[in-house]
């Protein structure tokens, strides 16, 4: 009975220590890596309440989508590259197209900056070290490229402090959640390369009203109104553990929201891939 029993209990441990494998998730650059970089909005359609409430403002919501649709066909590449501390520097740049003789405000403006449209500097375990920056470049360097900083084995989740709705303080919240979970969704081996599969499910909500009554300037139905926003951002990212960087990561965000002003808002839908170049 022993001798039968034993076969199992090998297998029981075997199994047990392969769910149990630990892996580090680690950034090793020491050259220039150079992502092609899709950053792409995709302006969703407005609700009927939207629409009405922002019928006077045609003109100004006119132009706002034209900026709009011009953002949408900029292309970009990040680079990443070592710092002299061994640490990792990121710079997302506005990527000229030849063929394109035109330029709209923000290549302008980027243009003015060395054509750098996003910075951060994260370790080489993939903390974020460039608290310095404003909060929107910071939330985009977490969700792109912050990694866990402790062994992780599949099934474990982390979080990322990021705040993906800002308001000022003159809105009153009366309903709000937050869920920030990232997961080690696989190990898997790719052409001989030991690949974690990450799983991004990030997602906030608040709403509430601006109490100082400052939307009814615009119109009475604009105060009375509960205002809502909710963001989401959804990816897929490859990463290699031998190499040490993305192979690939594919991600949605969407913003779902009531509020505009004088129509400019709205419902939003960005689109982000990096896929290195060869």
């Amino acid at each position: 009975m022993k001798k039968l029993l034993l076969p199992f209990i090998l297998v029981a441990i075997t199994a047990n220590a392969q769910k149990k494998e630990t892996v580090d998730l680690k950034w090793k650059i020491t050259d220039t890596l150079t992502y092609k970089t899709v950053m792409q909005d995709v302006i969703l359609e407005k609700n009927k309440e939207q629409t009405e409430s922002d019928s006077i403002s045609e003109k100004i919501s006119g132009m706002f989508k034209t900026m709009q649709e011009q953002l949408s066909d900029l292309k970009y590449e990040t680079k990443l590259f070592p710092d002299k501390n061994g640490n990792v520097d990121i710079e997302m740049m506005l990527k000229k197209d030849k063929t394109d003789t035109t330029e709209t405000i923000f290549s302008g403006m980027a243009k003015m900056n060395g054509n750098i449209v996003l910075r951060g500097k994260v370790s080489p375990e993939g903390e974020l070290l460039s608290f310095y920056y404003k909060s929107a470049q910071n939330n985009l360097i977490s969700i792109l490229f912050e990694l866990p900083t402790k062994q992780v084995a599949i099934g474990d989740e982390w979080d990322l402090k990021i705040d993906m709705i800002s308001m000022d303080q003159n809105f009153k919240a009366d309903s709000l959640y937050k869920k920030s979970v990232v997961r080690l969704k696989d190990i898997k081996i790719e052409k001989r390369n030991k690949i974690a599969v990450i799983e991004y499910d990030l997602e906030a909500f608040v709403s509430g009203d601006f109490g100082n009554g400052i939307m009814s300037v615009f119109s009475k139905e604009e105060g009375d109104k509960k205002i809502f926003m909710k963001t989401s951002h959804k990816a897929i990212g490859k990463f290699d553990l031998d190499k040490g960087y993305w192979i690939s990561y594919d991600g949605i965000m969407d913003i779902e929201t009531n509020f505009t002003l004088m129509g400019i808002g709205g419902n939003k839908r960005t689109e982000f891939k990096l896929t290195p170049e060869k």
